[in-house]
């Protein structure tokens, strides 16, 4: 076996032309796919991530990974649509949405709920005067919110009324994320209104 002539891959073996020709197609699958996955990280890298400071809007399962650094303070942006915070809906002369009213009562926008059922969204936005703190702030939000959903992409009015009944059930969990607390939900909300959220 010592002899080169005698084992054809033996290094120095004398070798076929057939021989040659496929060891040189080896090589150069060889070359290829080392140089193809040493490329493919910095490619990914490059496509894998937005232009600092994009405007991206995300529902609430893309909330946890999304880019927080959106425009904030604008009442509208050219990827999300108009949003308005809860300040600005209730102030006089402002038009709603087709669909809703200042009268419209809570429990008619959200249905199933008993909390502030009885309230109307103007009532609701205002400030209601019972509850927890959260339980205001975060009423307030949805019903923004919802109204928001007329003129945005994300989130969408089924969406706002899950994250209110998942508030009240202490159970609102979008996909496989673990339930989220309160003060998430409030994140996620003003977020949707470009307000600037930070995370711990």
């Amino acid at each position: 076996m010592n002899n080169p002539s005698e084992n054809p891959r033996e290094p120095g073996s004398a070798a076929s032309p057939a021989g040659d020709a496929a060891a040189s197609r080896r090589e150069a699958r060889r070359r290829l796919l080392k140089g193809g996955l040493a490329a493919a990280p910095v490619a990914l890298t490059i496509t894998s991530r937005p232009v600092l400071g994009a405007i991206e809007c995300h529902g609430p399962t893309g909330f946890q990974s999304a880019n927080v650094s959106r425009l904030v303070g604008q009442a509208a942006d050219p990827a999300c649509g108009t949003r308005k915070r809860p300040a600005d809906w209730v102030a006089a002369g402002v038009t709603w949405p087709a669909g809703y009213t200042r009268a419209m009562l809570f429990g008619t926008a959200f249905p199933g709920t008993t909390l502030y059922a009885a309230l109307t969204l103007e009532q609701v936005l205002a400030g209601p005067t019972t509850g927890t703190a959260n339980d205001k702030l975060i009423a307030q939000l949805v019903v923004a919110a919802l109204l928001n959903t007329a003129s945005t992409t994300v989130p969408s009015a089924t969406q706002v009324r899950a994250v209110w009944t998942g508030y009240l059930g202490n159970n609102f969990r979008p996909g496989s994320e673990a339930i989220w607390s309160a003060s998430k939900i409030i994140k996620y909300l003003q977020y949707t209104m470009g307000i600037a959220v930070t995370f711990p």
